[in-house]
């Protein structure tokens, strides 16, 4: 299905990005349609492949994570297949990005603390050089 998202389409994403729970009705009045047609709109997004599904949004420091880092990995030739193969072994890492230019992969990690930091990064001192960025604050989340 070949669907053109236009700027009412927009403005619905945007509501349910605030909010993926909020009613088609309460949407629809930021929007100025009505619920049905709210409703109406999210399907065909659905549909179409636009809205691929909904998260749901977890407070890690009172899930015991109290550290959320971005590591650079930086593999030698041959490792990365390597790495790869092994990353769902790897329970604290959220995200894995392969990208362009000296590193090879960017994670995004949540731990408990510093020694869970630490032997995660013995771990994955297997497949190269890693540097570490701890996240002080998201500041789009505020």
């Amino acid at each position: 299905m070949d669907y053109k998202v236009d700027d009412l389409d927009q403005s619905i994403l945007t509501a349910l990005k605030g909010n993926a729970r909020e009613t088609f009705a309460k949407i629809g009045r930021e929007v100025g349609l009505t619920a049905p047609a709210v409703a109406q709109r999210i399907q065909k997004m659905e549909s179409a492949g636009i809205i691929k599904g909904y998260e749901v949004t977890l407070d890690q420091v009172k899930l015991g994570n109290d550290i959320a880092a971005m590591i650079t990995l930086k593999c030698p030739y041959g490792k990365i297949q390597a790495f790869a193969k092994q990353l769902a072994t790897f329970s604290e890492i959220e995200q894995c990005l392969r990208v362009t230019g000296e590193d090879c992969v960017v994670l995004h990690a949540l731990l408990r603390n510093n020694q869970h930091l630490v032997e995660l990064l013995e771990r994955l001192a297997e497949y190269g050089e890693s540097k570490t960025a701890i996240i002080l604050k998201d500041m789009l989340a505020d």
